[in-house]
């Protein structure tokens, strides 16, 4: 078994209490056994509707603020999936830090963007820990096959899915609905489990996030998932055994049919 777990929660307003919010929780994963755990997306640095925000409290990963936070939770023997928002040169994005003890393991920077002041990402690379291989969709990526199915064609067996869905209070989000019908999809054609993690955000009269956290088996199975409006670890034990890498037809089809596939996209290209 590996345990796996996605926190929900609402970040605090400012750099040093979100750090003291993140050591609990490790802690507390630490004590749990729990071998990975998934943070929403932006969670270190805030997310902010503001480009201005955003700036002001990105980090550089060379950057010693960035180097210190990782010491700081080399302590933990959980592995740790944390988005920020990633300042490169002149460029921002929307990332996601994996980090094993202190070492940062890889970057995964969001493609499909809901603020047009990200730069979008280019790349989906797999990444391994404890034995695992697994990805990481960043919110809105996880809505479109191509990321998740990058992800699954090396070898990734979970996805991981730091969210943030606070939204205004008529969007189809701001209540939940009985099923993710992107996260049934995802799981079931790349044979891949999901972990998902999301803020919560109360009622302020404009915009809210009940909390969309939630699991889900690569049978498009929903597994677990969370309270609406509550902090809270939700936590799983995945068996070994059902650590997908050779995915069948689920992914590919069949050889004639893909081929016919790639037929029809090498036409529309030209």
């Amino acid at each position: 078994m590996i345990r796996v777990a996605a926190y929900q929660g609402t970040p605090k307003t400012t750099f040093e209490p979100r750090k003291e919010q993140i050591h609990r929780a490790l802690q507390k994963a630490d004590t749990e056994n729990i071998d990975f755990i998934c943070f929403p997306e932006g969670f270190l640095t805030g997310y902010y509707a503001q480009e201005s925000m955003a700036r002001k409290t990105s980090l550089e990963v060379h950057s010693d603020i960035f180097k210190t936070f990782l010491s700081e939770i080399s302590q933990y023997r959980v592995t740790v999936i944390l988005g920020f928002n990633e300042l490169s040169g002149s460029n921002l994005f929307d990332s996601v830090a994996t980090i094993e003890k202190g070492t940062l393991l890889g970057i995964q920077r969001k493609h499909y963007l809901y603020h047009n002041y990200f730069t979008p990402g280019t790349t989906f690379s797999c990444l391994s820990s404890k034995g695992v291989l697994f990805g990481i969709l960043v919110c809105l990526d996880s809505n479109y096959f191509e990321p998740a199915r990058l992800l699954a064609m090396q070898g990734a067996t979970i996805l991981f899915c730091p969210m943030c869905n606070t939204v205004p209070l008529q969007h189809s989000y701001a209540k939940r609905p009985p099923y993710y019908s992107q996260f049934v999809a995802r799981t079931h054609e790349n044979r891949c489990w999901l972990v998902a993690a999301d803020w919560v955000w109360a009622d302020d009269g404009e915009k809210v996030c009940p909390g969309h956290s939630s699991i889900y088996d690569p049978d498009g199975q929903e597994i677990a998932r969370s309270h609406e409006g509550k902090e809270e670890f939700l936590t799983i034990d995945v068996p070994l055994k059902r650590l997908f890498q050779d995915k069948g037809r689920r992914m590919s089809g069949t050889p004639i049919l893909f081929q016919q596939i790639t037929a029809i996209d090498q036409r529309r290209s030209l």
